[in-house]
C-alpha cells in the first residue's frame, strides 16, 4: 500500500498524508503502481465527462478534459516534453550538448511548441471520437502513457553518468514489475475496450520500445525527461489509436 500511496502521491497533486518523506529507493519501486494510477485519473475524466457532457459540445469538452488532467497532475510530464524535444533540436548529434539542454530549467522555442502541438492535438482527437467512445479512450489514455513509463525504466539504462531525477525510477523498476504491470493494464485495457483494447496496448507497446532504442542510440540511455515525454505522446498516441479503429 505505501508504494501505490507513494505513486498517488508523485503523479497527482492529491492531498494523501505524508506521515515520512519517501527515500529515492521507495519512489523507484513505486513505479510498478504508476499505470493503475493512470487508471484512477481516467475514471475521474470519464466522470466528469458524464457530468458535463450534455453542458458542452464535444470540443469544449475535451479542452476541459485535457486540462484537467493536467491540473490533477500538476502538469508533472509536460516540461519532460518541452526539455525532450529542445535536446533534439539543438543538440545536432551531440550527446552531451543534448543531455545539457534538456537539464536546462530554461523552456525554448520548439518547447513550447511541441506542448502547444500536443495539448492541441488531444483536445482535436477527443472531440472528433464518437462520444459512445469516449469511456475507453479516457481510461486507457493516462493509464497506457503511464506504463510505458514502466516499460522504459524496466529495460533501459540511464543516460546522465550524475544523479538526476528519474534515475530512481530507471534503477527502482525491475523486469517483474514490468510483467505485472503489463498483465494488469492489459486485463483492465480487454475489460474496457475488449480485443480492441489490447490491440492498442501492443502497439504502445511497440511504440515504446522504440522510444527506448532511439533515445539509447542518441544519447545511450533515457532521462526523467525522457520518461515524462513518452507518457505525454503515449497518451497522443492512443487516442491516435483509437480514432483510426472507428
Amino acid at each position: 500500500m505505501s508504494r501505490f500511496l507513494n505513486a498517488v502521491r508523485f503523479l497527482t497533486i492529491f492531498p494523501i498524508q505524508r506521515w515520512a518523506a519517501p527515500t529515492s529507493e521507495q519512489m523507484g519501486t513505486s513505479m510498478l503502481f504508476f499505470p493503475f494510477v493512470g487508471t484512477i485519473l481516467g475514471l475521474i475524466l470519464v466522470l466528469v465527462a458524464r457530468i458535463l457532457g450534455g453542458v458542452f459540445p464535444p470540443g469544449g469538452l475535451g479542452a476541459i478534459l485535457v486540462g484537467l488532467l493536467i491540473v490533477m497532475t500538476g502538469g508533472l510530464h509536460w516540461d519532460g516534453v518541452a526539455d525532450t524535444f529542445d535536446g533534439l533540436a539543438g543538440a545536432q548529434g551531440d550527446k552531451s550538448r543534448m543531455l545539457a539542454i534538456m537539464k536546462d530549467a530554461r523552456i525554448g522555442a520548439i518547447g513550447v511548441l511541441s506542448l502547444v502541438f500536443l495539448i492541441t492535438f488531444k483536445v482535436i482527437l477527443l472531440a472528433e471520437l464518437p462520444l459512445d467512445w469516449w469511456k475507453p479512450a479516457l481510461i486507457l489514455m493516462p493509464m497506457i502513457g503511464r506504463f510505458l513509463q514502466v516499460e522504459l525504466a524496466a529495460w533501459g539504462h540511464y543516460a546522465r553518468p550524475e544523479e538526476g531525477t528519474g534515475k530512481a525510477f530507471v534503477e527502482g523498476v525491475t523486469a517483474r514489475d514490468f510483467w505485472i504491470a503489463l498483465a494488469g493494464v492489459a486485463l483492465i485495457s480487454v475489460l474496457v475496450s475488449g480485443w480492441m483494447g489490447l490491440g492498442i496496448l501492443i502497439l504502445c507497446l511497440l511504440y515504446g520500445f522504440g522510444v527506448k532504442a532511439f533515445f539509447h542510440r542518441k544519447i545511450g540511455g533515457i532521462t526523467g525527461d525522457i520518461l515524462g515525454m513518452v507518457s505525454e505522446t503515449g497518451e497522443v498516441l492512443v487516442l491516435v489509436l483509437f480514432y483510426l479503429f472507428q
